[in-house]
């Protein structure tokens, strides 16, 4: 690179944490990122003519650096699709992408800059709170001027946020104790321009820091800057002063996120042992541990079965329509595989050999892949300590964060609370489907197993006066309520973009249809409930109903107040606020009724 040529970069962290790069060197780290691109290209794209599989190496002073360059095939281009055949049968539409990542190896870290679309090199890799990290270094919240924040809540990332600022909010004003930053951009003040940046002569009316998965002052550098800013940030990032921006913690101290995985293993492994004797699975970890996909959390929802399989397996693949299942069958699959039970480590390791693969429909083509550790979410307690399991990362829970939550827990509930008289007592011992199928009474509809698009709308729906309810229900308040509370989001979302949608409302339709398809009694005027819903004749309130089976004679509130499941909190508070843009919604613990 010509030393006069610049341009704004985007620095990114590697996360070498990932059990592909276990004892492996820097360089072997970027070739196993190298070949699962080019595997991935294969399966995409018949041919391959631009892509170039030669990693270009060279080492400066402390510095090692790789380019790994490539013209990706695009696929179809959309003139192609436009134009009747005989205008496009003789004429070459094929069209490629210059892309390329940049690795500098420094010190014990390796990070990366992008070109063209060279974050599909590195997406699954990257350090995802790298920049944000960075920042909490040298953070000051409360003079720290925002321009635009992004955030998402600590138990899922379906509902992200994006703010746009223009009257010198802080960052301290703005930002809520529940929610995660994921992107952040601000005004650099101006003691930094006079410290750690001083020597990139930032803009002195409004320099701008732009921080989230990738670190970027937002200045055009040179190839000397650049390495001089490699530099800076492995000092800055090894600085003891840090402002914590969140009242939960990111674990990253190794020792301790090592062992809060082997401690979370122990435990699965024991609930695998659970299989030698078949009557005592009903005892699994049920309460602490939920199976979802870590990073495409929508799309699992969205899959009507999935296949339980070890590694390169062929064959003893184990189908799942129902998602509750997931957990039990893949102990099971592996305790049915495991020849020596008395050695755990190998049942240890099996954990990440075997896949859990999620499918849309009836198609053969895949929604979500990942091992089955991957897939775990879990609030475990640890040497005396609260911590949450989410998306492969654990989170500390600070004890101001834990009151606080408790509660707008307590304060939700009682503000939220349904008040009508709409459901059924519970039965002692019944489940899910047991219950919902005890409302027979006229204009109640149980919608639940009656699903298009792979989303449920609700497992009842009521009509009643100029009022229709969407009640989702879930036997337990423990962490089986965040997959209530995604089910409830989900769900709003989507109708409430399927109500928008001036091709009318599909989804709904299409669900009640099933539903009239299905019954052999009820049938629902879906013409009727459509429109009534579309003019606003009708008004939409989601119910989130669960059963809180612990703590039998104290009420609700003290119920909740002495729930340990911080989670199953979490996801009330985190429902209340994610559907503020859909519907009104209210809650009910069906165990007072």
């Amino acid at each position: 690179m010509k030393p006069n040529t610049k341009i704004n970069l985007k620095i990114f962290l590697l996360n070498k944490s990932y059990w592909e790069f276990k004892d492996k060197n820097s360089q072997e780290i970027i070739e196993v990122i190298k070949d699962n691109h080019i595997k991935k290209l294969h399966s995409k794209f018949d041919s391959l003519e631009g892509v170039d599989e030669y990693l270009a190496y060279s080492k400066e002073d402390d510095f090692e650096l790789w380019s790994y360059c490539y013209n990706q095939p695009k696929e179809n281009f959309y003139w192609k699709l436009f134009l009747p055949d005989e205008l496009v049968e003789k004429q070459n539409f094929k069209i490629t992408e210059f892309s390329f990542v940049l690795f500098i190896k420094y010190k014990s870290a390796i990070y990366c800059l992008i070109g063209g679309s060279g974050m599909s090199v590195i997406k699954k890799y990257i350090d995802t709170s790298f920049g944000i990290d960075m920042y909490q270094h040298f953070a000051n919240p409360t003079e720290d001027v925002l321009i635009e924040l992004h955030t998402r809540g600590i138990a899922s990332n379906i509902s992200q946020k994006k703010h746009i600022y223009n009257l010198n909010q802080t960052l301290s004003e703005t930002l809520e104790y529940s929610e995660i930053p994921t992107k952040i951009k601000l005004e650099v003040r101006d003691e930094l321009k006079k410290t750690i940046f001083k020597k990139y002569s930032l803009d002195k009316n409004k320099a701008i820091l732009e921080v989230g998965s990738y670190f970027s002052i937002r200045k055009k550098l040179n190839y000397s800057e650049l390495k001089e800013l490699i530099i800076d940030i492995d000092q800055i990032k090894n600085d003891k002063n840090f402002h914590q921006l969140t009242l939960f913690k990111k674990i990253r101290e190794d020792d301790l996120l090592n062992n809060l995985d082997e401690y979370l293993k122990d435990l699965i492994v024991d609930d695998v042992l659970l299989n030698v004797t078949p009557d005592r699975v009903k005892y699994l970890q049920n309460d602490i541990i939920e199976i979802v996909h870590p990073s495409s959390l929508e799309s699992f929802y969205e899959c009507s079965r999935f296949e339980i399989k070890f590694k390169y397996a062929r064959k003893d693949i184990i189908e799942v329509t129902d998602r509750s299942q997931l957990y039990t069958e893949s102990l099971k699959h592996i305790f049915d595989k495991t020849e020596d039970i008395t050695k755990k480590f190998e049942i240890k390791k099996k954990l990440y050999l075997l896949n859990i693969i999620g499918y849309r429909d009836e198609t053969d083509k895949i929604a979500t892949y990942a091992n089955l550790f991957s897939h775990v979410i879990a609030e475990i307690e640890y040497l005396g300590k609260k911590y949450f399991r989410i998306d492969t990362d654990w989170y500390f829970l600070d004890d101001k964060f834990i009151q606080l939550m408790n509660n707008d827990a307590l304060e939700y509930y009682s503000k939220y609370k349904l008040k009508e008289d709409l459901l059924n007592k519970w039965p002692d011992g019944k489940d899910e489907d047991f219950y919902n199928l005890t409302h027979t009474e006229k204009n109640y509809y149980v919608l639940d197993k009656r699903i298009t698009e792979n989303i449920e709308i609700c497992d009842i729906l009521i009509l009643k006066d100029d009022k229709i309810y969407f009640v989702h229900v879930k036997n337990g308040f423990n962490t089986k309520m965040r997959e209530l509370y995604i089910q409830v989001v989900l769900s709003a979302k989507r109708l409430s973009n399927d109500i928008k949608n001036n091709d009318g409302s599909q989804y709904l339709r299409k669900t009640l249809k099933y539903y009239n398809k299905k019954s052999k009694t009820k049938k629902i005027d879906v013409k009727d409930v459509v429109s009534r819903i579309k003019s606003k004749e009708l008004e939409v309130i989601f119910v989130m109903a669960f059963k809180n089976n612990y703590y039998k004679g104290k009420t609700v509130k003290e119920k909740i107040d002495a729930s340990k499941s911080n989670i199953a909190k979490y996801s009330i508070i985190q429902t209340i606020k994610e559907m503020q843009p859909y519907f009104p919604v209210k809650l009910i613990d069906i165990s007072e009724l």
